[in-house]
C-alpha cells in the first residue's frame, strides 16, 4: 500500500501523572488505541477503506476495529500477531485492557488459531487467501485486517519511522523524555487522506489524550478509591 508517515510531538505529563496514580494498570497502547478511535469518530476517512475489486471505490465502516500488534512466543519462535478490538470508541478502558490481558496470556493456539493456521498454508494459498481478504468483501477485509493498527516498541526505547500494515492508518508512538512529550506517528493510505487532513488529526488525537484520556484514568482512580473505602466501612462496621 502507498503509505505516508507523518510525526507530532505530543506533551502528555498530564495524562502520564493520572496513569501513574491509578490503581489498575492501563496500557499505553490502549490509551492511545481508545483515543485514536474516538478520533475517527469525528473523522470518517480513518474508517474508510480502499476496495480495487470489482471497481475501484471507498468503503466506510460504521465503526472502528482496531488491529493491536502483540508480540508472543509460539514453539520457541518470536511471533508477532494482530489482537483484533472492535469498536474500542464503544469500550472502556477496563474492558480493553481485560481483552489484551487475554490476548498477552492465554494460549497462542486458542486467542490467535486462525493466524497461526494460516500461517501454514503454503505460499501461493496464502497470496490467494490475502487477495479475497482484501477484495471480495469489504465488512469481511474490516473485521480480519481492521480499520487502522497500532504498533510500538516504545518500552524498549524505540520509534518506528515508517510502520506498515495492510490497513488505512497506523499508529505508532516513541518512548517518553523525562518532560512527559513522545514523538506520535501515522502511516496512512494516502490515497484515502492528505497529509493536512492527518495533521489535524494529530492535533485532535493529543487533544483527546490530554482530556478525555486523563478523565476517565481520573474516574477510574476514585471508582477503585470509593470501591476501597466501601471496603473499609464494610470491615469496620462488622
Amino acid at each position: 500500500m502507498p503509505t505516508v508517515s507523518q510525526a507530532k510531538s505530543f506533551q502528555l505529563e498530564v495524562l502520564r501523572e493520572a496513569r501513574s496514580t491509578c490503581p489498575q494498570r492501563i496500557s499505553w497502547s490502549l490509551l492511545f488505541l481508545r483515543a485514536f478511535a474516538l478520533a475517527s469518530v469525528e473523522f470518517p476517512n480513518l474508517r474508510r477503506t480502499l476496495i480495487n475489486w470489482p471497481w475501484r471505490h471507498l468503503y466506510e465502516h460504521p465503526t472502528s476495529y482496531a488491529n493491536l500488534v502483540v508480540a508472543r512466543e509460539y514453539q520457541g519462535e518470536p511471533w508477532l500477531f494482530f489482537a483484533p478490538l472492535e469498536a474500542p470508541e464503544r469500550q472502556s478502558l477496563l474492558e480493553l485492557q481485560g481483552a489484551l490481558n487475554r490476548y498477552q496470556q492465554e494460549p497462542v493456539e486458542v486467542v490467535f488459531k486462525n493466524q497461526v493456521r494460516f500461517a501454514r498454508y503454503p505460499r501461493l494459498l496464502r497470496r490467494a487467501l490475502w487477495w479475497l481478504r482484501f477484495n471480495l468483501s469489504a465488512r469481511k477485509r474490516i473485521k480480519r485486517l481492521g480499520t487502522f493498527a497500532l504498533t510500538t516498541v516504545a518500552g524498549q526505547g524505540v520509534t518506528i519511522l515508517d510502520p506498515k500494515a495492510p490497513v488505512t492508518a497506523t499508529l505508532t508512538y516513541g518512548p517518553f523524555d523525562d518532560s512527559g512529550r513522545c514523538e506520535v506517528i501515522i502511516a496512512y493510505d494516502h490515497r484515502v487522506m492528505d497529509g493536512k487532513e492527518i495533521a489535524t488529526i494529530l492535533g485532535r488525537l493529543e487533544e483527546i489524550l490530554q482530556q478525555e484520556m486523563v478523565h476517565e484514568m481520573r474516574e477510574m482512580t476514585e471508582y477503585f478509591l470509593e470501591q476501597t473505602r466501601a471496603a473499609h466501612a464494610k470491615i469496620n462496621a462488622a
